[in-house]
């Protein structure tokens, strides 16, 4: 992280906010010992945790006796203070006599975690935040606003930012301010995290403020370590922040082949929506419908309830052992509204398990197999459907399989980094036209039984994949 900074010539002025006992700011003072022209540097720091504040003064203090014996010079300023609170309300915190254009560039593993529209935070970043954000967004935003024009943000957080409903308008006010220049991902949370509860992909991200440059550097890491000299890649901007549907989205192909999948994907005439398609979470949720869940079917006034569990590849298994986990939902008139007349569905897994081989995880539900006229969907489900007929059982399988396929799964990876299904990601995808989902379809239908293997053959006929994509798709899935 500290390598992407370009430290500029006599003087640098850096920002570490939420510091925590300073390795960043470390990092940073350790680039510039290598440097043979003198440097001054000046250090602002957040944080609030005082079991790690004496560990931080400490580290400042080496950092600055470091520098003095290589003939530089650093000064420094610890705020023992919530950075969105302190400097959220005036802007031009850092500005002095000497610097009238803010910051050079600042260095961040900010905190993650929701805040409420309600919160201090959220009425302190107003500007940019709606809804329910995460306070590491805001503190990108609130970074951001405090460089000078040419200043650098590195910073390395979750990946759910770069698509989603919910970091839609910090992405549109960010990136018409930040020009992203460099990405690096991690292969695998379980290695590179080892020590750390990591549920999402996490990204370390470059920005400059300025306008956008005309191509972004990606590089990836996998495990612990990361090599001196990584390779690297270069994509054209309008390939990676995608805006055609309002969004600002942040896709990131890992590989060249990944950029191949996107280009045959985004060559479907349509998208998921245009098709007439809509996709749904499922309305119940057990902690408010707990008077209504049962053990196991009672009489003709409970339907089958599935959840997460019951969904496997291709296959919808009713009922299933599972601890003490409900298997049933009793209609009563307080319950309808989160009842489902029993037709032909695609049921999506919401969840992943964090290094599960694939993302997205589809089953069909076909009415003719319902043993009731009614079913209940737990919300870790989303399920698809057509907004003005019952989808027929080809097209149910199709869609299956689509989803089910590596073609979609990595394109899917490609344009979120969360192992959270959100319908908002669902209803943009493109797909095939219906007509081609349906022959797609009717070969699942003759398949005994159904495979991964063979269903994805059965998918990549009819969608014409090239035998080098297929190739690579299946040994990614390896």
């Amino acid at each position: 992280m500290a390598g992407l900074i370009e430290i500029p010539p006599r003087s640098i002025r850096v920002l570490d906010p939420g510091a925590g006992s300073g390795i960043l700011s470390a990092a940073v003072c350790e680039r510039i010992l290598g440097l043979k022209a003198k440097r001054l540097v000046h250090l602002e720091l957040y944080e609030t945790d005082p079991s790690v504040l004496p560990s931080l003064a400490a580290c400042l203090e080496r950092c600055r006796r470091a520098l003095e014996r290589a003939g530089h010079e650093l000064t420094y300023s610890l705020h023992e203070e919530d950075f969105i609170l302190a400097a959220a309300p005036q802007p031009s915190l850092f500005v002095d006599a000497h610097r009238q254009d803010g910051l050079d560039a600042v260095i961040m593993n900010p905190p993650y975690f929701k805040i409420g529209r309600d919160s201090l935070y959220t009425r302190a970043m107003g500007n940019v935040v709606r809804g329910q954000p995460n306070i590491y967004a805001l503190f990108l935003a609130l970074a951001a606003s405090l460089l000078r024009t040419g200043g650098q943000l590195v910073a390395i957080t979750p990946r759910s930012f770069c698509n989603g409903l919910y970091f839609r308008g910090f992405r549109r006010w960010f990136f018409e301010r930040m020009s992203l220049e460099h990405i690096h991902l991690f292969e695998s949370r379980r290695d590179t995290f080892r020590d750390a509860n990591v549920l999402q992909e996490s990204v370390v991200t470059k920005t400059t403020k300025q306008a956008q440059a005309p191509r972004v550097s990606l590089t990836t890491s996998f495990g612990q370590d990361i090599p001196r000299r990584l390779a690297r890649r270069r994509l054209h901007s309008a390939h990676v922040l995608d805006h055609t549907a309002g969004d600002m989205v942040l896709r990131i192909p890992e590989e060249p082949n990944d950029s191949r999948v996107m280009k045959l994907v985004e060559g479907w005439p349509q998208r998921f929506a245009e098709l007439g398609l809509r996709v749904s979470t499922g309305p119940v949720v057990s902690f408010r419908a707990t008077e209504f869940l049962r053990a196991a079917m009672e009489g003709d006034d409970t339907i089958p309830l599935l959840s997460v569990h019951n969904v496997r590849a291709f296959e919808t298994i009713w009922p299933l052992d599972k601890g003490r986990k409900p298997t049933a939902f009793a209609v009563r008139p307080k319950s309808e509204a989160l009842v489902l007349p029993a037709r032909n569905y695609v049921l999506l897994r919401r969840f992943t398990a964090k290094e599960e081989r694939r993302r997205l995880v589809a089953s069909s539900f076909l009415r003719k197999e319902a043993l009731r006229t009614e079913i209940a969907l737990e919300n870790h489900l989303n399920y698809v459907y057509h907004a003005e007929r019952e989808l027929s059982e080809e097209e149910c399988l199709g869609l299956t399989a689509l989803f089910n396929s590596a073609l979609l799964d990595r394109y899917f990876r490609a344009i979120s980094g969360n192992t959270q299904v959100n319908a908002t990601e669902i209803r943009s995808m493109p797909l095939p036209d219906l007509r081609t989902v349906a022959r797609i379809g009717a070969k699942i239908q003759e398949l005994a039984p159904i495979t991964h293997a063979r269903a994805e053959a059965a998918v990549f006929r009819e969608l014409d994949v090239a035998e080098p994509l297929r190739r690579y798709l299946r040994e990614r899935e390896n």
